[in-house]
């Protein structure tokens, strides 16, 4: 059985409403959606057109918006179609598009949140409703590690690197420039520190040079690393990268921080 999909929403939302017909219709083709704007043609029997609709569904995308919850029509199409999903094996999603509550008869149901998701997530998630598939869409890996600085005099910077969620254990900063590496040092404030050194990196455009600490301790939350970059010509006016070492010997690492020196 192809995938029939209705469209229910409010003519006031019709401009957002049409932008999204026509991405699913892309994917699923016009004839197995009912949008009314394409599916009820002058001279046609509207109440006929929309019976036929309600009556031949697979997923059923209800809009929610303030226009939308004060419809007359569209209250009669979602409730009817409700109540066809609770003995067939139809889908019913509300599709919030307006800074909105959901009726809260549909509050034990998962919703679609494109007014704070925005329209291409959104309608991603459609689409993969309609074929039956998983919505998860993976987060961007956590970010632990956050760099904090202010300047103390004109030529030294106040760095502070704090873990927000996790303890990164025994960790190797870097501190790295393309100013020659005698041209600035680092100093570290925070205890635990093993060894200090320096290392090479080769970027895109330029060769990078960068004063190394590494840490007996962990940096974990409440338990920050702080140190102090000094530089020699106070009016050097440059970019400097702040870097979490993975393996020193092959020049691995996380960048952390970009920080223009003002």
């Amino acid at each position: 059985m192809p995938n029939k999909i209705f469209i229910s929403y409010n003519h006031n939302d019709k401009i957002l409403i049409d932008t999204i017909a026509r991405r699913l219709e892309l994917e699923f083709g016009r004839n197995n959606i009912f949008y009314d704007a394409w599916a009820i043609q002058p001279g046609d029997n509207i109440i006929g057109k929309m019976n036929e609709g309600l009556s031949d569904f697979t997923t059923f995308f209800f809009f929610v918006s303030p226009n939308s919850l004060q419809s007359k029509m569209v209250t009669l199409e979602w409730q009817t179609a409700l109540n066809r999903t609770v003995n067939e094996q139809l889908k019913f999603v509300a599709v919030r598009i307006a800074d909105c509550s959901i009726p809260t008869i549909l509050t034990d149901k998962a919703y679609i949140d494109l007014y704070g998701e925005g329209l291409d997530d959104a309608v991603e998630k459609m689409k993969l409703v309609v074929k039956g598939e998983n919505t998860y869409k993976p987060y961007d890996d956590a970010k632990n590690l956050i760099v904090e600085y202010s300047s103390k005099e004109d030529n030294t910077i106040h760095i502070t690197i704090r873990a927000q969620l996790y303890a990164e254990n025994t960790p190797t900063f870097a501190v790295a420039t393309n100013l020659p590496i005698d041209a600035f040092s680092i100093k570290p404030i925070s205890d635990g520190v093993t060894m200090t050194g320096s290392v090479e990196f080769n970027s895109t455009n330029s060769k990078l040079y960068a004063h190394t600490v590494g840490l007996l301790r962990a940096v974990k939350p409440g338990a920050p690393f702080i140190a102090d970059i000094r530089f020699n010509n106070k009016k050097d006016l440059f970019q400097f990268y702040v870097l979490l070492l993975s393996d020193m010997e092959k020049g691995q690492f996380k960048l952390l921080d970009l920080v223009e020196k003002q």
